[in-house]
């Protein structure tokens, strides 16, 4: 093995059951090098890293690290030889400061008490040799998504890495916060003597900071090439199960005569009052687009009921609501999909519990209360089905399955509930791939032009909107700003709109 290669993988295999989830995969990470892991979601990536930092134990091949066999049994030992790990769901504490997150599970310690000098001078030690300038002092919840993710990676660098494994870390990043962010990754590589692994379905990233690419497709190595030798086109075939995405079609509707869902003017929440002069027919998929901050998920979540309010207005259904709770607005047909995945499940509970604890009063329960178990069964796998779900079965636990399988469970289960008349999507394809995000798109496509339910669809990514959309509202500063047509879409405009915060 020649000296520069960190990590070597020779013909891993994992399976679960029946199920080989990596197949014989290999591939080598060298120094001051950027590999891109990419594939669609249940490809096998997630196992590979879990794999690799010691959570899983393979069942075939070798992996070795620093030239040497690597038989990881936990976490801790992949971090204690020197691979650190960054996850797409921000692990912080949002009360403490980014110096005593930085330090989190590795305090430095005096007469054996942690030592707030010291965490600070750890802090600004990993701050001065990244040349990042987070504030230290700072509570994380009073910090962007960007530098959230700063702060992740700064954690993960206190024990000096020579692997650094990132998974999905731009996903929720605003388009502003992107460009900086692979700077950051680039300088990684550039002063430090580490591999980094990135895991990304945005191929237009990968091409723009990686150095080599590996594609994984049902757990088989499909691509490994350097960047400057392959195309997107290539990557993309070799994602592909099917070769061939199905295409979006958006019918042309007259909505004139549809009926009005959701009427909205103003509202006064988080001590503002807000201009919502938004309205939603029914069959309609209307987009909301803004840069992070413009306030698209907290009129969303003060529709549902999530978020309080000092004052609210708007008619849904016909009906006016001043004052309903979510519960309540889930029994009028409205439904919202977090942007966060992780405050729309219980993670250390099975696919089938995911998917039917909001049923379980509604349908799955006899008139003396007791939960029917054959039909719960029988749902979950309805539902787990018609959603193209990768998973082993209904009784595997919902975190085991990748992101994009998990929104999938998210949606498929609130469009299960009879009467639904509005689905508020937030965020719904953040870390998908390719394929798993065109399956969304069919599915609210499919809610609009054949249940004729209406869809919000809030997202950062305007192509999307362009793509699936009968309507789109620009948002800035907590307000609507203004809503364009299909017909008269201009990418620009729109652009232009939400960054201004005023009509064009």
């Amino acid at each position: 093995m020649s000296d520069s290669v960190i990590l070597k993988l020779d013909k891993v295999r994992k399976e679960f059951g029946s199920l080989v989830a990596v197949n014989d995969v290999s591939f080598e990470i060298k120094k001051k090098e950027i590999v891109a892991l990419v594939g669609e979601n249940g490809a096998g990536k997630s196992t590979v890293c879990k794999m690799i930092t010691g959570v899983y134990q393979r069942d075939g091949g070798e992996i070795s690290f620093n030239g040497k066999p690597a038989n990881f049994r936990s976490v801790r030992d992949s971090i204690a030889a020197g691979i650190g790990m960054v996850y797409q769901e921000r692990n912080l504490v949002p009360l403490m400061t980014v110096a005593q997150n930085v330090c989190l599970n590795a305090e430095p310690t005096s007469a054996g008490m942690i030592s707030e000098k010291r965490t600070l001078e750890t802090a600004r030690a990993i701050q001065e040799q990244l040349k990042t300038h987070v504030p230290l002092d700072k509570n994380v919840d009073e910090l962007g998504a960007g530098e959230q993710q700063l702060v992740e990676i700064m954690r993960a660098l206190v024990v000096q890495p020579q692997l650094l494994i990132l998974d999905e870390p731009t996903a929720s990043l605003g388009q502003g916060e992107v460009e900086p962010f692979l700077n950051f990754i680039k300088h990684l590589r550039d002063t430090l003597d580490i591999g980094v692994i990135f895991i990304s379905h945005k191929l237009e990233e990968v091409f723009t900071l990686c150095d080599r690419i590996v594609v994984l497709t049902d757990g088989n190595l499909t691509l490994n090439g350097s960047t400057s030798e392959v195309t997107m086109h290539d990557c993309i075939s070799a994602m592909m199960r099917s070769k061939e995405l199905e295409p979006i079609v958006v019918p042309e509707k007259d909505f004139s005569k549809k009926e009005e869902i959701l009427r909205c003017d103003t509202a006064k929440y988080d001590g503002k009052t807000h201009d919502l002069d938004i309205f939603i027919k029914r069959g309609e998929v209307v987009g909301f687009y803004g840069l992070v901050g413009s306030g698209r998920t907290e009129w969303a979540e003060t529709l549902c009921g999530l978020r309080q309010a000092e004052e609210k207005h708007f008619v849904f259904a016909g009906e006016t609501i001043t004052k309903a709770g979510t519960r309540e607005m889930l029994d009028r047909g409205m439904v919202l999909t977090p942007e966060r995945r992780g405050n729309g499940m219980f993670r250390e509970f099975s696919l089938k519990d995911n998917i039917t604890n909001l049923f379980i009063g509604e349908k799955l329960s006899n008139k003396l209360g007791f939960v029917l178990r054959k039909q719960e069964v029988e749902f979950a796998m309805k539902v787990l089905t018609e959603n193209k779900v990768k998973c082993r079965s209904w009784a595997q636990s919902i975190k085991e399955l990748s992101g994009g399988n998990i929104q999938k469970v998210i949606i498929g289960r609130s469009v299960a509930i009879d009467g639904v008349k509005l689905l508020i999507a937030d965020e719904p394809t953040t870390g998908m791939d390719v394929g798993a995000k065109n399956e969304v798109y069919m599915q609210m496509r499919s809610l609009a032009d054949e249940r004729d339910i209406a869809v919000a669809f809030i997202s950062s990514e305007l192509e999307e909107l362009l793509s699936v959309c009968d309507r789109i509202y620009t948002f800035a500063q907590g307000s609507a700003v203004q809503y364009f047509e299909r017909k008269s879409f201009d990418k620009a405009k729109i652009l232009e709109s939400a960054i201004r915060g005023k009509a064009v």
